[in-house]
């Protein structure tokens, strides 16, 4: 057997999976769409949140680190794979059924926002957690009609560019979430990470990051939220993503500012503001050393093309 690849990491310019991405899109989802039109063999995927795959066409062989045997994952099905749990994908026909599968990063605080607008919201108790997908590391979902809809259209989205196309793809993605949360998969959308490992603990505290991105996140409540002394914590953290937390939380602060100055109604004043920021200034020069150019010049950019 070939050894995989090294797992996705955390970097933007990482190898693997991305080297097949086609598109993103969604202004508050993070929905990205691939395209696999050769054989491959042996890539493994590795992501520090709540990940949803969904197969639109073609078919792929998943093999779910310490879980024996792999999963048929055809069109129509889905995976929801817990933060920081390694798959290893082969594509084995897609030279001749090309394979496009959609991906979306499962923003916890998105699922309790869908939960509170259903007519029969979970209630937020112990019953929700323990969750029985932790045996076997994911959830697979066979394919369902209400979910096949959904992925044939944000595919649409993607390959014909609509006017409002990320608004639309961010209706999707919550629709998916729906669908999802009526699936086996829904303890692992609803329920808490266990944190007695270091996998939990840092799942733990990268959702602890999402979650408070608008506000100045010290490293002292991090470490309480992984449960792991200060210098296990950095360790196990750099090992992980090969940077430190405070590299990450500013990655992912400009991230999310992408994400908001996509929405043009949104000023760099308010974006700063929105991700805690006490200078204006001091936000315009971070987003420039990370990306380059201003956040209004990013913002006109973005804009433009749309």
């Amino acid at each position: 057997m070939s050894t995989p690849l090294r797992p996705t990491q955390y970097k933007e310019n990482s190898r693997s999976l991305a080297t097949f991405r086609s598109g993103v899109g969604g202004n508050s989802a993070r929905l990205s769409l691939y395209v696999v039109e050769e054989d491959v063999h042996r890539v493994s995927l590795r992501a520090p949140h709540l990940t949803y795959y969904g197969m639109v066409n073609g078919q792929a062989h998943v093999d779910v680190e310490g879980n024996d045997g792999e999963v048929l994952f055809g069109a129509g099905e889905s995976l929801v794979v817990p933060p920081l749990q390694t798959i290893t994908v082969d594509f084995p026909q897609a030279a001749q059924t090309p394979a496009h599968c959609l991906v979306l990063k499962i923003d916890r605080q998105q699922v309790r926002s869908v939960l509170d607008q259903l007519a029969d919201p979970v209630t937020w108790d112990g019953t929700t957690r323990g969750w029985k997908a932790e045996e076997r590391g994911y959830s697979h979902v066979e394919e369902m009609e209400g979910v096949a809809r959904v992925l044939d259209m944000v595919a649409y989205l993607f390959r014909e560019d609509p006017p409002n196309r990320d608004r639309l793809i961010d209706l999707n993605a919550m629709e998916l979430i729906i669908q999802m949360l009526q699936t086996a998969s829904r303890p692992l959308l609803v329920g808490e990470f266990p944190r007695n490992t270091s996998a939990g603990g840092l799942a733990a505290a990268v959702q602890y990051i999402q979650d408070n991105l608008d506000r100045h996140i010290s490293i002292d409540e991090l470490v309480e939220e992984a449960c792991m002394s200060k210098s296990s914590f950095y360790r196990h953290f750099s090992d992980e993503f090969d940077m430190s937390p405070l590299e990450y939380i500013t990655r992912e602060r400009v991230v999310r500012a992408r994400e908001l100055l996509a929405d043009p109604d949104n000023t760099v004043t308010s974006v700063s503001h929105a991700l805690g920021f006490s200078s204006t200034s001091h936000f315009i020069d971070m987003f420039k050393e990370h990306e380059g150019i201003t956040p209004k010049q990013y913002q006109l950019e973005r804009t433009s093309r749309e």
